[in-house]
């Protein structure tokens, strides 16, 4: 058992020995503070990306509500615009590509037009 504390009494193994420990405890926490980095980033990138659909979501009601007659283009890029200004951060954050934006408010249009169509249906249905 004297022979252990010997070799740990050692300057060299202790300095040795505190290298390695000084090596390992950097790759737990580098591989820490990216795990947490990672599940921060999905987080932000999922709010990002749930405020983006709302805004072009409410973009899209708020035109329809001016009128559906209005023409796709037009409630389009109202929803577009919309978007644009209330959630800037998330357009920043998630960079959509060429016609993203345009996809997302045809989407979201057509959506609103089934369900506006349905009510109709349905008020037609009350009164007929």
């Amino acid at each position: 058992m004297d022979w252990v504390f010997s070799i740990f009494a050692d300057a060299g193994v202790q300095e040795a020995l505190l290298g390695l420990f000084g090596v390992l405890l950097t790759i737990i926490i580098n591989r820490a503070a990216g795990a947490f980095q990672m599940a921060t980033g999905i987080a932000v990138e999922r709010d990002a990306r749930e405020a983006l659909h709302e805004a072009i979501k409410s973009g899209v009601e708020a035109a329809l509500e001016r009128g559906p007659e209005t023409g796709v283009e037009q409630i389009k890029a109202h929803a577009i615009f919309h978007a644009r200004e209330s959630v800037p951060d998330a357009i920043r954050i998630l960079v959509p590509g060429e016609g993203v934006l345009d996809r997302l408010a045809v989407r979201y249009y057509r959506e609103s037009m089934e369900r506006l169509d349905v009510k109709m249906r349905s008020a037609a249905a009350v009164m007929g």
